[in-house]
């Protein structure tokens, strides 16, 4: 399974009602018409707070979502619906694409969650153990979210993405700071594998 992530930058008058408004409308009208799932997220943390827009879908391979943008592409609803939001979207669209690391859960793509997406890497002679210890992190009682490996993008294939979903950052620096045995440990021999932390950016499921 991998997620393909486009990023968009809009200016905050926008970012503050067009553009979720847009993104609204086009998971309850375009996207059921091609059977689509997937996120729009809002960055509120990191290198564009608020103004960066992300569009996430899984698909069972590169293949899969280069047929569902093909197809997309015949669409007239979603033709209409990009005339709308084209102007808005300033800059982009940056892509990465990510293997989603098993065993993981369903993305969830409940509306106001949020996701905080941790990112380090990692050397090249040392990615099967990571992605060993991204599996063993999935484990880890009361954690949820998709761990990722950058398929690509810049610095892949060492980049790895540890994510977690929350009902708000509260509960997220709650458990970060419980001092859970289990987490502790997993972290410990996280830490001794990478390299580089990479950045902690926070999104907000609209």
């Amino acid at each position: 399974m991998i997620e393909v992530r486009s990023s968009y930058r809009v200016t905050m008058l926008d970012a503050e009602g067009p553009v979720e408004e847009l993104a609204q409308r086009a998971r309850e009208t375009v996207w059921p018409i091609l059977g689509w799932e997937g996120r729009v997220q809002q960055m509120l943390h990191g290198h564009a707070q608020q103004s960066l827009f992300v569009w996430s879908f899984q698909w069972p391979s590169l293949a899969a979502w280069e047929v569902a943008m093909a197809t997309a592409e015949q669409c007239d609803e979603y033709r209409a619906w990009r005339a709308m939001i084209a102007p808005r979207l300033l800059f982009g669209a940056a892509q990465e694409v990510f293997t989603v690391l098993d065993p993981a859960p369903p993305a969830d793509n409940t509306p106001r969650k949020i996701e905080v997406r941790s990112s380090y890497i990692v050397r090249l002679d040392r990615l099967d153990p990571a992605r060993e210890l991204m599996a063993r992190a999935q484990g880890i009682d009361g954690w949820s979210g998709q761990n990722q490996q950058l398929l690509c993008g810049t610095d892949a294939p060492g980049k790895f993405v540890w994510s977690s979903t929350w009902d708000s950052l509260a509960v997220w620096e709650q458990a970060m700071g419980a001092g859970d045995d289990e987490l502790e440990g997993w972290f410990g021999d996280w830490v001794a594998l990478v390299d580089f932390g990479g950045t902690r950016d926070v999104y907000r499921n609209l």
